[in-house]
């Protein structure tokens, strides 16, 4: 590695040594050119180690009319960045990979512009990770879900009487199967709804929709695991709703998430208590447990990926559920927080734009 030039080097030869090491130890290709994209400095860590004049003769081949227009808009705007992913199949200097190409300005100490660094991200590994977990994915879409849905089905069946009377100790054992067969299927819905928003825009197909029956519907749905703690639901309503413009499907899994979350903080033999009210712009819905509390740096984390506010396990299971949650609430355009409920439980609270 070598710089061709000191243009940008004058009176910065620590500068000029910190970059050498950076570029010596780093896994991306580093370039840096003067303002007319010629070369001062590379390493070599994809490209062969010879005399490159411009930035456009290692990457020629893919600087078509409007790639070099981008680079033009970028050096004469006000941004310090761009970013462009790339897979190179043709360049015979690079070979054939996917690659991150940065670019960032290099402005002296009036805020003029002197050149641009450019890294080239080899993103090979980041591709084969992705399919990797798109595969596990359809794993548990298909191999996993289907099977678990069918048992349910089957268990409902039996325990409606459908084969034959079921006698007491039996249908206690098959309600207990029941309920884990529901929650490796909650659990495992949750998991795919991650990923789905992580390699997918969350696609909404709103219409206009009573919250207060989606709520109803929806705490109906889950009884059979409050009543597991003998736990109830208390209903807190405005005198007047209005409706909102929501997925109904996507926004009966975030109340749906939230119960068994409020569900599982909560002790035996508690309340939940759900409170639906609204302003002029917002209809705000609130589940409140009677449980435990959480320190604050856990509440301003309770919606990021693997956080668990769980006092005894950490299951990233549950982490999930309000990532999921946070998700789709920022898809509707509305906002999800947290907050300790005095010193006996916490409280969550999402908000929806009427309008």
């Amino acid at each position: 590695m070598s710089f061709q030039s000191d243009t940008l080097c004058q009176n910065t030869g620590m500068m000029r040594e910190a970059i050498v090491q950076i570029a010596k130890y780093s896994l991306s290709d580093i370039i840096i050119t003067d303002e007319n994209f010629n070369v001062v400095f590379h390493n070599d860590k994809y490209i062969s180690d010879k005399q490159f004049i411009t930035l456009f003769d290692i990457i020629d081949e893919l600087l078509n009319d409007d790639f070099r227009i981008k680079l033009d808009n970028f050096k004469v705007s006000d941004k310090s960045h761009m970013y462009i992913k790339l897979l190179l199949t043709s360049s015979i200097e690079l070979g054939a990979m996917p690659v991150d190409i940065h670019f960032c300005k290099i402005k002296n100490s009036k805020n003029q512009l002197k050149g641009f660094l450019v890294v080239l991200q080899d993103v090979v590994q980041e591709v084969r990770n992705r399919i990797q977990k798109e595969t596990f994915v359809d794993i548990i879409s298909h191999d996993l879900e289907n099977p678990m849905r069918a048992n349910i089905q089957i268990l409902e069946l039996i325990l409606d009487h459908k084969f034959g009377y079921v006698n007491k100790e039996l249908k206690g054992i098959l309600d207990e199967l029941l309920n884990s067969c529901k929650y490796m299927k909650y659990m495992a819905d949750n998991l795919i709804l991650k990923y789905k928003n992580e390699f997918e825009a969350c696609e909404l197909n709103k219409k206009k929709c009573k919250i207060i029956n989606l709520v109803k519907d929806t705490c109906q749905k889950v009884m059979n695991i409050l009543d597991r703690k003998k736990q109830v639901i208390e209903l807190l309503i405005s005198s007047k709703i209005p409706d909102v413009n929501i997925d109904k499907d996507e926004m009966e899994k975030v109340i749906k998430n939230l119960l068994i979350n409020a569900s599982n903080e909560s002790r035996e033999n508690s309340k939940i208590i759900i409170k639906i009210d609204s302003d002029n712009e917002n209809v705000f819905v609130s589940f409140m447990n009677y449980g435990y509390t959480s320190n604050k740096a856990v509440l301003d984390n309770l919606f990021d990926e693997y956080i668990s506010c769980s006092n005894k396990f950490r299951k990233i299971g549950f982490s999930l559920e309000l990532f999921n949650c946070r998700k789709v609430i920022e898809a509707h355009g509305g906002n999800i927080s947290a907050q300790n409920l005095n010193k006996n439980g916490k409280t969550i609270t999402f908000s929806l734009p009427i309008n």
